[in-house]
């Protein structure tokens, strides 16, 4: 009678302990400045990912997906690796929940921060923890998220102002004094190791330096001049650091000269004895983003080390920067007008099929020749960088990229519009009932299953405490049902979500098909839109052929697959 009155217990208390959501949690650690796990207050990137994890195991309706780490990561600049790679997993459905030690770790930006909270989370349905905050916007009441969070987060963001205040004015002050060096030493150049705050002539890279700037005032074009370098072997600015020990990674071992480089060189006073500062100015204190100032804006420290150039042969470089500068500034705005009117439709989406590049979109400005979108085209972007010529220019004409990517488009269409009339017709049809049962079916029998064994799970204890199983026969069959209980939750949501596919696509509501209707109605005009809707990547190879990568792929096999199990009538396996 009393094991009759037990088992009643067990069941009118099991339905409090059904979890009917289980989150994909990420969980999301950061740290200012990089370490390997040291002692610092408990923040500490491994302290963060330990802390969470234990909050995690407590949790039966969360589960771990994935951990995200920005290590050496500002929180003041959402602009972190770990943390976009994370936004994409949200975008995309993977993870469900966000759980963090503090707010602090998720952002010290008081603005940006509230934008996630209060808006972006909410909005992708995104459950937010942070553990130590104690909030948790699944139970959160509207009048603490209101005033709590966002207090915290304005004070988070005060806190990092402060910070940058302090740091900036001891920097300043350093700065006036002669000692404060930058990270790095410029090529040409490494840091003193007997004086300090002192640049010293690298007698390896300094001979370089030189004839950069001699090429640069013999008129040698900075592709020649790259060319020239990559041919003596001349040690590049990213291979001089691996060589020094400042830089580890091995494909720094392997970069050539680019224009740009020698560009950066050439405009850098410090090569004639001085030291310079704000080039690259940001302070977080004043809301200024890191941008490059003008030169007038910089701050010098005249004769800090010996000089590698002439004043007089880097002024005449500067001045020659400035004479081509004013003659191409003309150049464009003669053309201005014109060229406004012509609109690369396929912005950051076109790329060199041979070495992977992307492609430059080059407008006509010279009047010889017509200028209109006919003369518009595309250079490989890799042949304009590399002073060793890597790739070819092979330049294609702007209208024979549209009218190949119009064709592919049109082809696209029209299977995609075929396929949606196959499947109009395959509507109602005992195939369709067929297979909309084996996917039902499937689903059912996994939720039986999982039933089974939460019955099976809730009578353990039960018997443990009446003596019919002893401690290790308890852990044993837990164990063997807990596991259990996991293969068939997987196999649930893979099997929930097939379903919901199928319902999809059986009610025509796919994301291929959509885009293909919008592709219909603006057939005659390829805009930029419509690229960015429909194309993900195009390729132009040395041949002039091109080949274009189409967006909604998943969808589009997803639609044909469901189309193959109707035609031929097949049932889902069980």
């Amino acid at each position: 009678m009393a094991r009759k009155s037990r088992k009643n217990v067990c069941q009118t208390t099991k339905p409090a302990t059904e979890i009917s959501v289980r989150y994909e949690t990420g969980i999301y650690a950061r740290l200012s400045i990089e370490n390997s796990g040291k002692d610092d207050d408990g923040d500490s990137i491994a302290n963060q990912i330990s802390f969470c994890r234990e909050y995690l195991e407590g949790q039966r309706d969360l589960k771990l997906y994935d951990i995200y780490e920005d290590n050496g990561k500002k929180g003041t600049n959402f602009e972190r690796p770990e943390f976009q790679r994370l936004m994409d997993d949200v975008r995309s459905g993977k993870v469900k929940c966000i759980l963090v030690k503090d707010l602090s770790r998720f952002g010290r930006d008081y603005i940006e921060a509230g934008q996630y909270l209060e808006k972006i989370f909410p909005f992708l349905g995104v459950r937010f923890i942070s553990i130590t905050d104690g909030y948790d916007s699944l139970t959160a009441d509207d009048a603490e998220g209101a005033l709590m969070i966002p207090l915290k987060n304005m004070i988070n963001d005060v806190y990092a102002k402060d910070i940058s205040r302090k740091i900036i004015t001891s920097f300043r002050a350093r700065q006036e004094k002669g000692e404060f060096l930058p990270a790095f030493a410029p090529y040409g150049y490494v840091k003193s190791k007997t004086v300090q705050y002192r640049y010293e002539v690298d007698p390896e890279t300094a001979p370089y330096v030189k004839l950069i700037f001699e090429w640069k005032a013999e008129g040698v074009s900075h592709n020649e001049i790259c060319r020239r370098l990559n041919e003596r072997g001349a040690v590049t600015p990213a291979r001089r650091k691996v060589e020094l020990g400042i830089w580890r990674a091995e494909k720094y071992k392997h970069t050539i000269w680019h224009g740009r480089t020698i560009i950066d060189i050439m405009k850098n006073p410090t090569y004639t004895g001085c030291i310079v500062y704000g080039r690259i100015p940001k302070s977080l204190c004043d809301g200024i983003r890191m941008h490059r100032a003008d030169p007038e804006e910089w701050r010098y420290v005249p004769d800090a080390h010996e000089p590698i150039i002439s004043r007089e042969l880097f002024d005449r470089v500067q001045e020659m920067f400035a004479e081509r500068a004013e003659k191409f500034g003309a150049k464009m705005d003669a053309s201005k007008e014109i060229r406004e009117k012509i609109v690369n439709v396929f912005q950051g989406r076109i790329y060199c099929g041979d070495c992977g590049k992307r492609m430059r979109f080059i407008k006509p400005t010279d009047k010889r020749y017509p200028l209109d979108e006919d003369h518009a085209t595309f250079v490989c972007g890799g042949f304009l960088d590399s002073g060793q010529r890597r790739c070819s220019r092979h330049p294609i004409r702007y209208p024979a990229v549209k009218n190949a990517v119009a064709e592919v488009i049109r082809t696209q269409m029209e299977y995609a519009l075929s396929q949606e009339k196959l499947m109009r017709k395959m509507r109602g049809s005992t195939k369709e009932k067929n297979l909309l049962d084996s996917y039902t079916a499937k689903v059912s029998f996994l939720q039986q299953e999982q039933a089974r064994i939460d019955t099976r799970r809730a009578g353990l204890f039960e018997n443990f405490a009446e003596g019919i199983l002893d401690e290790e026969e308890y852990r044993f069959a837990k164990k063997r049902y807990d596991d259990e209980a996991v293969t068939v939750g997987e196999k649930l949501t893979v099997a929930r979500k097939a379903k919901a596919e199928l319902d999809a696509v059986l009610s025509l509501d796919n994301k291929w098909i959509a885009a293909m209707h919008r592709a219909a109605e603006n057939e005659d005009v390829l805009s930029e839109s419509l690229v960015k809707d429909l194309i993900r990547k195009v390729c132009v190879y040395e041949d002039n052929r091109v080949e274009v990568e189409l967006n909604y792929g998943e969808e589009k096999a997803l639609m044909e697959r469901i189309l193959a199990e109707l035609e031929k009538g097949d049932a889902v396996d069980e």
